[in-house]
């Protein structure tokens, strides 16, 4: 069973040994929200054999918009990068968040692609604290050759205090970490859709399809349902698709884990935000939705993201 191992140590929240590709990465990833609509992602991620680090952060606030913040800076032993900034304040357990800097204030998510220059640049702000639940869960399936090949999660409790463009607000919720490094290469995986609803301890869903180069595609991802913890083994994906931009407006997942239980988890895309990887003249559309949830009874607002392989310089044309 793919849960905590004796690979996952406290020497593994740090920085990792590159590897000698030049696109060996290492990330950390924190998301998170109210369940209610008030939601965030973060990562901060390094190249070191290219000596860049990435910060990047987007947050829904209803009522006010979507931020996005995004900053690249050369290498630093601190996992920390223009708006965001992580620190472990005990290993596999607690991590402590700053924000801080400025961002580009849309009316909507949608407009990072849509509308570029309808935007404020706006001051960010906040500390969030993030509180894993259980330990490291090791992600290897579902994982294709070039989307980094070691890889754990932790869904976990955030909160804090969240401050955009003077207006303070709190968070008080829950949400996911996870942190994986080896070769990164966007441009390698056809697509990857991900989804997943954190409800509690003993109940959450996190669930992934990785296309493969070769084709067809391969499942990833753990199922916590009452109290038995248990990795996905297969997952079948209908979605809709916005026909402009490509991202996910609807989908339903129906996954099977490792215990044989089956159960099937259905998401509305609430809004999305287009974010572009290039590299070269490749470019990769990486979705990352506001998502309303509706799982086996239960009802919350998370993140999920489609990643696909552009044809064409604006993202409209798919592959």
């Amino acid at each position: 069973m793919a849960t905590r191992t004796e690979e996952i140590t406290p020497a593994r929240e740090a920085w990792q040994a590159p590897g000698p590709e030049q696109q060996w990465s290492d990330s950390f990833y924190f998301g998170g929200g109210d369940g209610e609509g008030l939601a965030f992602y973060s990562r901060i991620g390094r190249r070191p054999n290219e000596g860049v680090t990435e910060g990047a952060l987007g947050i829904w606030l209803p009522g006010q918009g979507f931020l996005l913040s995004f900053a690249r800076a050369g290498l630093d032993d601190t996992i920390a990068c223009g708006p965001v900034a992580f620190e472990c304040g005990a290993p596999l357990v607690l991590w402590e968040l700053e924000l801080s800097g400025s961002g580009r204030l849309f009316e909507r998510a949608e407009h990072v692609a849509t509308a570029r220059d309808r935007y404020r640049e706006v001051d960010v702000a906040g500390r969030l604290r993030f509180t894993a639940w259980l330990g490291p869960l090791e992600f290897r399936s579902g994982l294709a050759e070039g989307v980094a090949s070691a890889h754990y999660e932790q869904p976990g409790s955030v909160a804090g205090v969240i401050a955009v463009d003077g207006r303070r607000r709190a968070i008080v919720g829950r949400g996911l970490r996870d942190h994986s490094w080896g070769v990164r290469d966007w441009q390698r995986v056809p697509y990857w859709r991900w989804f997943g609803l954190v409800v509690d301890p003993d109940t959450f869903l996190l669930v992934n399809n990785v296309g493969l180069q070769g084709g067809g595609e391969t499942a990833g991802g753990f199922m916590m349902r009452d109290g038995l913890l248990s990795p996905i083994v297969a997952c079948e994906t209908t979605s809709e698709l916005d026909p402009a931009l490509g991202s996910q407006r609807s989908f339903s997942a129906r996954a099977r884990d490792e215990a044989g239980r089956e159960t099937v988890i259905e998401g509305r895309a609430i809004e999305v935000a287009p974010l572009r990887q290039r590299r070269q003249d490749r470019l990769t559309i990486v979705n990352e939705g506001l998502t309303e949830y509706s799982w086996e009874g239960k009802r919350g607002i998370g993140i999920s993201e489609y990643l696909f392989q552009s044809g064409g310089p604006d993202g409209a044309e798919r592959d």
